[in-house]
Protein backbone atom coordinates (compact mmCIF):
# COMPACT_ATOMS: atom_id res chain seq x y z
CA UNK A 1 0.00 0.00 0.00
CA UNK A 2 1.05 3.43 -0.67
CA UNK A 3 1.68 5.94 2.16
CA UNK A 4 1.09 8.71 -0.97
CA UNK A 5 -2.42 10.66 -0.85
CA UNK A 6 -4.53 9.32 -4.32
CA UNK A 7 -5.58 11.94 -6.20
CA UNK A 8 -8.54 13.72 -5.09
CA UNK A 9 -10.96 12.41 -7.75
CA UNK A 10 -10.25 9.36 -6.54
CA UNK A 11 -10.63 9.69 -2.73
CA UNK A 12 -14.42 11.60 -3.72
CA UNK A 13 -15.41 8.71 -5.39
CA UNK A 14 -14.18 6.07 -2.54
CA UNK A 15 -16.25 8.57 0.05
CA UNK A 16 -19.34 8.43 -2.09
CA UNK A 17 -19.06 4.55 -2.58
CA UNK A 18 -18.25 4.50 1.34
CA UNK A 19 -21.42 6.23 1.79
CA UNK A 20 -23.19 3.81 -0.36
CA UNK A 21 -22.27 1.06 1.16
CA UNK A 22 -23.11 2.69 4.90
CA UNK A 23 -26.39 3.56 3.59
CA UNK A 24 -27.04 -0.22 2.52
CA UNK A 25 -25.67 -1.56 5.55
CA UNK A 26 -27.96 0.91 7.71
CA UNK A 27 -30.81 -0.42 5.88
CA UNK A 28 -30.43 -3.97 6.25
CA UNK A 29 -29.74 -3.74 10.12
CA UNK A 30 -33.25 -1.71 10.24
CA UNK A 31 -34.74 -4.52 7.84
CA UNK A 32 -38.08 -5.82 9.69
CA UNK A 33 -37.00 -8.19 12.92
CA UNK A 34 -37.59 -11.65 12.68
CA UNK A 35 -40.02 -12.68 15.12
CA UNK A 36 -37.23 -14.42 16.78
CA UNK A 37 -34.85 -11.58 17.25
CA UNK A 38 -34.04 -11.56 21.23
CA UNK A 39 -33.36 -8.41 22.65
CA UNK A 40 -29.70 -8.67 22.54
CA UNK A 41 -29.17 -9.04 18.74
CA UNK A 42 -31.98 -5.70 18.55
CA UNK A 43 -29.52 -4.17 20.76
CA UNK A 44 -26.13 -5.45 18.66
CA UNK A 45 -28.11 -4.71 15.32
CA UNK A 46 -29.13 -1.21 16.98
CA UNK A 47 -25.49 -0.34 18.17
CA UNK A 48 -23.71 -1.24 14.81
CA UNK A 49 -26.72 1.16 13.31
CA UNK A 50 -25.42 3.91 15.27
CA UNK A 51 -21.44 3.05 14.74
CA UNK A 52 -21.77 3.12 10.61
CA UNK A 53 -24.03 5.97 11.36
CA UNK A 54 -21.83 8.14 13.79
CA UNK A 55 -18.83 7.27 11.59
CA UNK A 56 -19.95 8.28 7.91
CA UNK A 57 -21.85 11.37 9.54
CA UNK A 58 -19.54 14.13 8.15
CA UNK A 59 -18.58 12.58 4.66
CA UNK A 60 -21.41 13.58 2.47
CA UNK A 61 -20.50 17.52 3.54
CA UNK A 62 -17.06 17.06 1.57
CA UNK A 63 -19.04 15.79 -1.19
CA UNK A 64 -20.66 19.11 -1.52
CA UNK A 65 -19.67 21.50 -4.67
CA UNK A 66 -17.93 24.39 -1.88
CA UNK A 67 -16.34 21.34 -0.39
CA UNK A 68 -14.66 19.67 -3.43
CA UNK A 69 -11.22 19.08 -3.14
CA UNK A 70 -11.62 18.07 0.43
CA UNK A 71 -12.74 14.56 0.56
CA UNK A 72 -9.38 13.29 1.99
CA UNK A 73 -9.64 15.63 4.83
CA UNK A 74 -13.00 13.94 6.22
CA UNK A 75 -11.62 10.77 5.61
CA UNK A 76 -8.60 11.49 7.47
CA UNK A 77 -10.68 12.58 10.16
CA UNK A 78 -13.04 9.71 9.68
CA UNK A 79 -9.64 7.85 10.40
CA UNK A 80 -8.35 9.19 13.17
CA UNK A 81 -11.38 9.26 15.46
CA UNK A 82 -12.19 5.46 14.50
CA UNK A 83 -10.69 2.52 16.47
CA UNK A 84 -11.11 -1.31 16.80
CA UNK A 85 -14.20 -2.21 14.61
CA UNK A 86 -15.08 1.42 13.43
CA UNK A 87 -11.71 0.93 11.60
CA UNK A 88 -12.36 -2.63 10.51
CA UNK A 89 -15.46 -1.53 8.84
CA UNK A 90 -13.51 1.20 7.22
CA UNK A 91 -10.51 -1.05 6.12
CA UNK A 92 -12.65 -3.61 4.94
CA UNK A 93 -14.87 -1.29 3.34
CA UNK A 94 -11.95 0.38 1.39
CA UNK A 95 -10.90 -2.96 0.14
CA UNK A 96 -13.98 -3.94 -1.10
CA UNK A 97 -13.89 -0.94 -2.99
CA UNK A 98 -10.24 -0.98 -3.79
CA UNK A 99 -8.88 2.08 -2.68
CA UNK A 100 -5.25 2.64 -1.37
CA UNK A 101 -6.01 3.61 2.24
CA UNK A 102 -2.08 3.19 2.65
CA UNK A 103 -1.93 6.85 3.59
CA UNK A 104 -4.42 6.60 6.19
CA UNK A 105 -2.42 3.95 7.93
CA UNK A 106 0.57 6.02 7.64
CA UNK A 107 -1.21 8.84 9.79
CA UNK A 108 -1.19 6.30 12.51
CA UNK A 109 2.77 5.95 12.43
CA UNK A 110 3.72 9.48 12.10
CA UNK A 111 0.89 9.90 15.38
CA UNK A 112 2.84 7.00 16.82
CA UNK A 113 6.45 8.73 16.08
CA UNK A 114 5.25 12.37 17.94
Amino acid sequence: MSVQEPPEAVTEEAVAMLLHLAFIEIRFQASTLTDDQSPEGLAKRCGRIGEVADLCHNLPGYLAPERRGRAAEGLRYAWRISSGRRRSWLRSRLDHLGYDYGWLEALDVEEAAT
